[in-house]
């Protein structure tokens, strides 16, 4: 028996009719009731009823293509699980629910592993745990402390939301701090690419006015130039830079503070010790 036997199989029972899965699977049709008729020998059961100028399952064959689904489902699985193991031995893929942390540790990443092909993303949280298990990524972090005996986490820092307030706008004489109720109905420079951020913001500010930027260089050009409010965090300054004279306020609410959490899958660990070693 062969897999592509299999395949034949259930096209049959998909299309119908013979010549409609032989024209799916670019065969003549003489060609495929050969390979059916070899198929059924060498399960040692009949299939198919045969009529005029017809072919259509049996019993045996209804059973059969329950489980020739499995088969084909199975196979599919096991090309898919090899593929992605390969890819794990080849490279190391990061998930992360913001930017900041991928700031720090892919450099890190490269350092250690330089044989490796390295990529990274921003995605959300329910995504990344998915991902991770799955075999989609190497590492993931989020703000989740880990509860899963399959997966190793550890403490990865901290980040905590600055507003930028610019020297021509009516709030920059402020001192101490702000909350988001102190802006709540503000226009709002945001970079689109904040991950979890952006679900922040929006959740404790659902009346200010979102002024999105897509492009990195034109967001820090914009919270440079106009009189925009803008959040920056202390992790984004050290890599982008301040705004020069801006009024830089830490936002006092307990949300605007986040933990980050990095997770590997525990039967990586010690692929990855060398990395996690750094954070532990």
């Amino acid at each position: 028996m062969e897999l592509y036997q299999i395949e034949q199989f259930v096209a049959i029972a998909e299309c119908g009719t013979l010549s409609k899965a032989a024209a799916k699977l670019y065969l003549t049709q003489p060609a495929l009731t050969r390979s059916m008729k070899k198929f059924e020998q060498e399960l040692g059961v009949e299939l198919f009823s045969h009529g005029k100028n017809k072919i259509e399952l049996n019993e045996n064959g209804k059973f059969a293509y329950t489980l020739a689904q499995n088969v084909l489902r199975d196979t599919q699985n096991l090309r898919e699980q090899l593929r992605q193991f390969d890819r794990s031995r080849r490279t190391i893929s990061v998930g992360a629910c913001a930017p900041a942390p991928l700031w720090e540790m892919m450099p890190l990443l490269t350092s250690l592993y330089p044989e490796k092909r390295l990529t990274s993303e921003v995605k959300p949280e329910e995504q990344l745990e998915e991902g991770l298990l799955s075999g989609a990524y190497q590492i993931i972090v989020t703000t989740k402390r880990g509860e899963n005996s399959d997966i190793y986490s550890f403490f990865a820092g901290s980040e905590s939301l600055l507003l930028n307030i610019p020297k021509l706008h009516p709030l920059s004489n402020v001192t101490g701090g702000v909350h988001f109720s102190d802006i709540r109905n503000q226009s709002i420079l945001l970079y689109s690419k904040t991950g979890i951020w952006e679900d922040i913001i929006r959740r404790e500010m659902p009346a200010a006015h979102i002024i999105m930027q897509e492009n990195r260089e034109s967001f820090e050009a914009l919270k440079r130039e106009s009189a925009l409010l803008s959040f920056s965090t202390a992790l984004s300054i050290k890599q982008f830079g301040d705004v020069d004279g801006a009024n830089v306020l830490p936002v006092l609410d307990e949300s605007a503070k986040i933990d980050f959490y990095c997770h590997i899958l525990s039967r990586n660990r010690q692929l990855l010790h060398e990395f996690s070693a750094r954070y532990e």
